[in-house]
């Protein structure tokens, strides 16, 4: 498909959920620059395609719903694979293993808003990609559910389904933009705190939750209760958050699958470190009960270095090749906030009920203090969350929300040089501010 085809199909898309127009030439990647936004049209129409000229000029056509949202649904996936990685750099689970300035700033918290990460795309592979990556999952996923709403079930028969796909994936490309960015605009609109991104993502998990519940589709439907879960926690909302995260049955789980040879498809953590030497897991995560392993958080020592010379490279055993899946949604996320409410609401034993399973689970020993209190069990949950969701795009937002402290400080020495800097969060992009009007 050519960019001004699409481009004039997407115009003609109205989004009556939000009540106001989508510009697909300007959602799907906003206030990004031209190269960009034809690099963002490209994704939308080529997930496993080695011909994206193939679908032709009418694309947006109910017969083609299935392959919309499947395309929309692998922008969203590389968007995360990308986002585990950049944000395992920025915080506590990976480490820096190239001499390369852009990766030390990376590393140690000091990125300007030309920070490569900001426009960087799903093939990027030293430096991972952010802003970008999110924008353009976020937008093509509500450019085809701009689309579903605007067809009817006669046209499309799984419409349902495929409205509650969608949402979701737009939901969750919210969230992660909420927990990771500073700001950002979407469809080159004015700038947004992370709680008004939070909003736009719950709305979406509601659109999601309603339309899979009529499709019968347990799946997503589990899938959009968690993410509005994590999204009302986000909000400061546990109690709602937990009425959701109550309703996820025991064993779920949603993955993000990879595959050997397609750069974009490709677990990006392997081959951060694997393959190219840039990033070790880092020693401060890894194992750190002394007397007890916990399988979550293991790792393999290469016994090799860095593309740097000098880091030692480590590698997680949860993403062990280069089709390895990684958690986007499971069971284990939605006990962790049900405990977290219980120590807000006072409910001590059931949330220490709920850590004891999940180190039961990991062969560690239970967590059975003299005394409980509200500090002690929170404390524990942090350290489970930090184990339990290793590398699955959670730990920064954590960090966030809970006010944790950043690790190493602010003004340690950095090894490449330097010091650690004071960031919690990407900065919006210049790239977003050159080329949005309304910023």
């Amino acid at each position: 498909m050519r960019n001004s085809q699409m481009t004039r199909a997407s115009r003609a898309v109205r989004s009556t959920r939000r009540g106001r127009h989508i510009l697909a030439a300007r959602a799907v990647v906003a206030g990004i620059a031209l190269t960009l936004v034809a690099a963002a049209c490209h994704d939308i129409t080529t997930l496993e395609q080695s011909n994206p000229g193939q679908l032709g000029p009418g694309v947006f056509a109910p017969e083609n719903a299935d392959l919309i949202v499947n395309s929309s649904k692998g922008d969203f996936q590389c968007a995360f694979n990308e986002y585990i990685t950049a944000t395992g750099l920025f915080v506590d689970e990976l480490r820096n293993a190239i001499s390369q300035t852009a990766n030390f700033d990376l590393d140690r918290r000091t990125m300007t808003p030309d920070h490569f990460s900001g426009q960087a795309d799903c093939t990027s592979q030293q430096i991972p990609g952010v802003y970008t990556t999110l924008s353009v999952a976020r937008a093509s996923n509500d450019v085809a559910l701009s689309h579903l709403e605007g067809w009817t079930d006669e046209q499309v028969s799984d419409r349902d389904h495929l409205i509650a796909v969608s949402a979701a994936y737009s939901g969750y490309s919210l969230v992660l933009m909420g927990e990771g960015m500073c700001s950002a605009a979407l469809d080159l609109g004015p700038e947004l705190s992370p709680a008004q991104l939070f909003a736009d993502a719950k709305e979406r998990f509601d659109t999601a939750v309603v339309a899979a519940t009529r499709a019968g589709d347990d799946e997503t439907l589990n899938l959009a209760l968690l993410g509005r879960a994590r999204t009302e926690l986000d909000l400061g909302n546990s109690a709602d958050a937990a009425t959701d995260a109550a309703l996820i049955p025991e064993g779920f789980e949603v993955d993000i699958d990879h595959d050997a040879t397609n750069t974009r498809r490709q677990n990006l953590v392997f081959i951060h470190i694997v393959q190219a030497q840039f990033s070790s897991a880092d020693t401060s995560i890894i194992n750190r009960y002394e007397a007890d392993h916990d399988p979550r958080i293991a790792v393999t020592d290469l016994d090799a270095l860095g593309s740097d010379g000098a880091t030692e490279i480590w590698l997680p055993a949860k993403d062990a090749s280069a089709t390895s899946p990684q958690a986007l949604a499971k069971y284990s996320e939605a006990q962790l906030i049900i405990a977290e409410n219980d120590v807000n609401t006072g409910a001590l034993p059931a949330a220490k009920t709920i850590i004891n399973n999940l180190r039961e689970a990991a062969d560690l020993p239970d967590f059975n203090p003299a005394t409980l209190t509200a500090t002690n069990v929170m404390d524990e949950i942090v350290e489970q969350r930090k184990r339990e969701l290793y590398l699955e795009g959670h730990r920064l937002g954590d960090l966030r929300r809970l006010n944790l402290p950043l690790a190493p400080a602010t003004g340690a020495p950095y090894v490449s040089g330097g010091t650690y800097g004071d960031q919690s969060c990407f900065p919006l992009p210049n790239v977003e501010r050159i080329n949005n009007p309304n910023l």
